[in-house]
């Protein structure tokens, strides 16, 4: 996979000695932590998303305290996973969240910056994706489905039939079977795409702590001068007409899928550089920020966004002319 390239950011701070440690605990504190984020999420799955950001507090021990310091809290944070719940949530747990964490933590250690840490964290959620398609494909599907299954099983439906009218039933139950055709298709697409959300989720939070704590470990305007390769252009072209040709629809699908999410960080890209660049608080860049993201469409908005950046290079407009001649 084609990694996604960084303009030169205009004054980016350089790290030039050792940081201030992040302020956290131990190997137990860390794994206690982290445990807990995950445990929390699977007793009430309304807050999925603290689940999302269990990984965070080894990415930090790892940048403060080395490897062998997150491996361990690493495993003991899946042991207690594993002792309170199952091997398979523990396992899930392990290879989903904290891998593709720790790689981040490894990255920036390295120097290789926050976002270079973030493709390869994504670039390993990928293999992940393609293996558990290879070896347990059927049960994948069977995960992805079950929503849907669990939804338009008679017990469901006979529930909301005594709060709806029977048009709108009958309205709710074609649209969860057409999305359950759909998501058949589409789903090892989706399981990318919600672990590269999962990272994103990682690297925002992980920013904002160290941006407080101890900004050295990040580079200005990282994200911002986020670019695609000028191929993905093209790919998404050549999937787009793949669609009309039966055999290939499927992987064109799932491709179109990938792509999408790339071209939506990339549309997140330029309107957090436009955003930073606006003359406020920075509340109101924030709430610019948001604003896209609640609208109606946001994935589809921030795609195409960012698949026209890639003629355009709407961020070029915004820098003086004397610095785009040097």
């Amino acid at each position: 996979m084609g990694e996604m390239t960084r303009e030169a950011p205009a004054a980016a701070p350089v790290r030039t000695g050792p940081a201030s440690e992040p302020r956290m605990g131990g190997v137990l504190g860390a794994g206690l932590v982290s445990a807990a984020l995950f445990a929390i999420s699977l007793v009430l799955p309304l807050v999925f998303l603290v689940g999302i950001v269990s990984p965070v507090p080894i990415v930090l021990l790892r940048l403060r305290a080395g490897s062998t310091a997150a491996l361990l809290a690493a495993a003991l944070a899946a042991a207690l996973v594993a002792g309170i719940f199952a091997p398979g949530p523990a396992l899930l747990f392990l290879f989903a969240f904290v891998a593709p964490g720790i790689v981040i933590g490894h990255a920036m250690a390295r120097g290789r910056g926050l976002v270079r840490g973030c493709a390869w964290a994504f670039a390993l959620v990928f293999l992940e994706v393609a293996m558990g398609l290879v070896f347990a494909g059927p049960t994948l599907q069977a995960g992805a489905l079950a929503p849907f299954d669990e939804l338009l099983s008679p017990k469901a439906l006979g529930d909301l039939a005594s709060r709806v009218t029977p048009e709108q039933l009958a309205e709710w139950k074609t649209h969860l079977t057409e999305w359950r055709a759909i998501m058949s298709v589409i789903y090892p697409g989706a399981f990318v795409v919600c672990g590269g959300l999962c990272v994103l989720a990682n690297a925002v939070v992980l920013r904002t702590i160290l941006a407080r704590r101890d900004p050295g470990w990040l580079e200005g305007g990282e994200f911002e001068s986020l670019r695609a390769p000028s191929i993905l252009a093209f790919a998404f072209v050549l999937c787009g007409a793949s669609v009309a040709f039966p055999p290939a629809r499927p992987f064109a699908y799932n491709a179109l899928l990938v792509l999408g999410f790339f071209f939506a960080l990339q549309g997140l890209a330029v309107t957090a550089f436009y955003a930073h660049r606006l003359a406020g608080p920075p509340f109101l860049r924030v709430a610019v920020v948001l604003l896209v993201i609640v609208s109606p469409w946001p994935a589809q908005i921030l795609a195409l966004l960012g698949l026209f950046d890639l003629f355009f290079n709407f961020r070029k407009w915004a820098v003086p002319p004397e610095a785009r001649q040097g």
